[in-house]
């Protein structure tokens, strides 16, 4: 019997059609849309999304430049259309996924099973939009947005069905999806997509604990965050120049090594104009050096743009970790390092920016760095709280909690600027400890 249209076993993008002989020319467009958007999942799963070339977009659906020009105007345009064709099909099946009957965990889960079961059953799109979606950087940021937006009110449903009388505010929500695209994610980018619908009971449990009360470690943890520890301090925690500095002044010349004002430099260009417009002679004229200096010191530009990032994310995690000292360890220190992490953003928009909104463009090794600082963050947890592991033991939790809060953190730096983000402390403390502080049958 065949599937109805839309059914879970049904392709993304519906097949093209090979004759279009005696076809109205709106469906001769159409499908020549389709066979692009097609093309483009097909090379980006090939080479990723900066390695894919319009040569091979065109040569793959078969078209000619003109036809391509005649529905995109660029390779990212078309990208992003492919991208919000992806997400609008896999968010009709959740959707659907979700009305079946029973309570709200049984909805719930039927709609994260079903997109489990779509990413394994389309991994090249899943490539697409989980993983590739990130090289855009900042210019992919609204699409992905949108993409968690679809997603949002089934999780809100689900707690306004459930008996507990708590209200889960919206950054919990987004935290939530955001969070379980980011399991997707992981997990496609280790190739180990065939894993993804063994983790569905685990996110669940993980999204239906913030409907509980909060916790006595998780209200010792808010107070920690409460208060500001670190104030306008620059995020290396030193006296000399902080990162906006320009990396040729007299100051920077005195202080700084040639190194140094090189990654200055670039996360400064990269900040006011995007990884991809990055060029050797840029980057140097900004730093005062010669290129000759440049390539003694780094072998490309993304070498030297992940030595800056290396150097704000160690300087931070030394900042956070001061601070969780400070306030004597344990529970209210990792409120007051979540704090003194949002502050030290707070205190210099141009870290914010370069972390949140630019890191990812620069690629897979890019991302490796993220993935790496978000584990040494989470990872921690338990161990500041206690506990020899997380409570529940799962490996989707915790990286669905560092993705949650990633993705928070992201978009009050869009809605709110940097200054915003210290107001965020009592939430962020909540995403991540919620979780450690009870056992996973309590939402059940």
């Amino acid at each position: 019997m065949a599937s109805k249209p839309g059914h879970s076993s049904d392709p993304l993008l519906p097949p093209v059609v090979s004759d279009v002989r005696g076809l109205p020319p709106v469906e001769v467009a159409e499908n020549q849309r389709r066979r692009i958007e097609l093309a483009m999942v097909a090379a980006v799963d090939r080479h990723g999304y900066a390695g894919t070339t319009l040569r091979e977009v065109v040569a793959l659906a078969g078209v000619s430049k003109s036809t391509f020009y005649d529905h995109f105007e660029s390779k990212q345009e078309c990208f992003l259309a492919t991208f919000d064709e992806i997400v609008a099909a896999v968010a009709e099946r959740v959707r659907v996924a979700y009305q079946a009957d029973g309570d709200f965990r049984q909805k719930l889960t039927a709609a994260v099973s079903c997109l489990m079961q779509i990413a394994v059953a389309e991994p090249q799109a899943a490539m697409l939009a989980a993983v590739e979606s990130l090289s855009l950087g900042s210019v992919g940021i609204a699409n992905r947005e949108r993409s968690s937006e679809a997603f949002e009110p089934l999780i809100k449903e689900s707690f306004d069905r459930s008996p507990s009388r708590k209200s889960v505010p919206t950054t919990m929500v987004r935290g939530i999806a955001a969070g379980t695209r980011g399991v997707i994610y992981r997990h496609v980018r280790e190739n180990r997509i065939d894993e993804l619908p063994g983790t569905v009971d685990d996110l669940v449990d993980w999204a239906l604990a913030y409907q509980a009360r909060d916790s006595d470690i998780v209200r010792i943890a808010i107070r920690g965050a409460a208060s500001s520890r670190g104030g306008g301090a620059p995020v290396d925690g030193t006296a000399g120049p902080d990162w906006r500095e320009p990396p040729d002044s007299p100051r920077s010349r005195a202080e700084l090594s040639q190194r140094e004002r090189i990654t200055r430099a670039i996360a400064q260009l990269v900040v006011e104009k995007g990884y991809e417009t990055l060029s050797i002679p840029s980057i140097s004229a900004k730093a005062g050096t010669s290129n000759q200096t440049f390539y003694e010191n780094f072998d490309n530009k993304r070498a030297a743009f992940l030595a800056a990032f290396d150097a704000i994310a160690e300087a931070a995690l030394v900042s956070i970790r001061a601070a969780y000292e400070e306030t004597g360890e344990g529970t209210k220190g990792v409120g007051a390092a979540i704090r003194t992490a949002l502050d030290h953003l707070a205190a210099d928009e141009l870290l914010a920016r370069l972390t949140f909104l630019e890191l990812q463009a620069a690629g897979a090794v890019a991302l490796d760095r993220a993935d790496s600082v978000m584990d040494r963050l989470t990872g921690s947890l338990p161990v500041a709280l206690g506990m020899e592991s997380a409570r529940d033991g799962s490996e989707a939790v915790s990286r669905a909690i560092g993705s949650g809060c990633w993705s928070v953190v992201q978009h009050q730096l869009i809605k709110g600027g940097a200054d915003s983000l210290p107001q965020l402390a009592p939430d962020l403390a909540r995403m991540m400890l919620t979780p450690l502080s009870r056992p996973a049958a309590s939402t059940r």
